[in-house]
């Protein structure tokens, strides 16, 4: 299943959103560190609904059994002083005062108070999900800070909006945390996401040796044999000197071969070398697993599907690079 980002519409909210690369803060400062060559936020908003992700952390959270604040945004000021706060002061931030002035039969003004409002399990799916990738010892790696259930919000009239935001939880401060054993944890989704290096690079990039994107990044290690490269129609594991042009069967480059006299003899196919700037983007295939102990959310990075420009037309896919991390 493919998974395109979700449009959440902002509406009056506590939250400041940015654009610009404001850090470091606490979750994305590790990537100074010099092991690590790139780096950049894949956040998105994916619909865990199959397992009722959002309603599993808001029952949970009603319980005491997990931590939350109001929603942050990631690369805001914010996010440098993360306060925890219960159900009742969330709902009070999105919902606002329950409680009414109305008059009695006396003509005194006396309070009353609504009742909570009743969340529809149904339409709470969208999760926002705040994922940064890097790359840290010729791996690609995976690292989630923390994520946010949005609700639907609807006009008086019945017509929906967009979503809101609602709370922060699954709080993760270790970017090298690994998940726990299989039997602690459970599964909650395989996605697909898109990763255009344009659009990488202008938003979301946190750093760059070299100007490098993701598939430069990693590409010494393909062809030093270190990361498995398949033909993307079957299982053959290709070897580093096949990675050439031929796989997207484009039409070979001869080269002639001349005899003492300086005549032709024969045409000889000569390989053309695949240039990695020529890549671009991937199609990143993830299986996300829930730490319910924990509380935290990870990815397991599977598999990239490589897309290269051939001939100025649409990007085409050239290779798939297994990635088990």
């Amino acid at each position: 299943m493919t998974m395109k980002l979700v449009l959440i519409l902002l509406l009056p909210t506590t939250v400041v959103f940015a654009q610009q690369k404001n850090q470091p803060t606490p979750f994305d400062r590790f990537v100074k560190k010099p092991g690590i060559v790139w780096a950049a936020y894949a956040s998105d908003t994916f619909n865990f609904q199959d397992k009722g992700f959002n309603y599993l952390l808001l029952n949970r959270l009603a319980k005491n059994e997990i931590k939350a604040s109001l929603p942050v945004e990631s690369r805001t000021k914010d996010v440098q002083d993360i306060k925890y706060i219960s159900k009742d002061a969330i709902d009070v931030n999105f919902y606002g005062s329950r409680i009414d002035t109305a008059m009695d039969e006396t003509g005194k003004l006396i309070k009353v108070e609504r009742p909570a409002a009743t969340i529809d399990s149904a339409g709470f799916k969208c999760t926002e999900v705040t994922q940064i990738l890097y790359i840290e010892k010729g791996k690609l790696k995976s690292y989630i800070p923390f994520v946010t259930p949005a609700l639907p919000v609807y006009l008086s009239t019945g017509r929906y909006i967009g979503e809101r935001l609602y709370f922060n939880t699954c709080y993760n401060y270790q970017y090298n945390s690994k998940p726990r054993k299989k039997s602690k944890r459970f599964f909650l989704l395989q996605t697909k996401k898109i990763i255009d290096f344009e659009d990488t690079k202008i938003n979301n990039e946190l750093k760059s040796m070299y100007g490098n994107n993701l598939i430069k990044s990693l590409w010494p290690y393909v062809m030093q044999n270190k990361i498995p490269a398949y033909a993307v129609d079957n299982e053959e594991r290709l070897k580093p000197e096949e990675l050439n042009m031929g796989l997207v069967k484009t039409w070979p480059v001869l080269s002639p071969i001349y005899d003492s006299n300086g005549a032709v003899v024969k045409y000889e196919v000569v390989p053309v070398e695949v240039d990695p700037g020529k890549y671009s983007g991937v199609l990143l295939i993830q299986d996300w697993f829930y730490d319910n102990k924990r509380n935290k959310l990870y990815a397991r990075i599977k598999e990239m599907v490589l897309y290269i420009k051939k001939d100025d037309k649409e990007p085409i896919p050239f290779m798939r690079l297994i990635l088990n991390t």
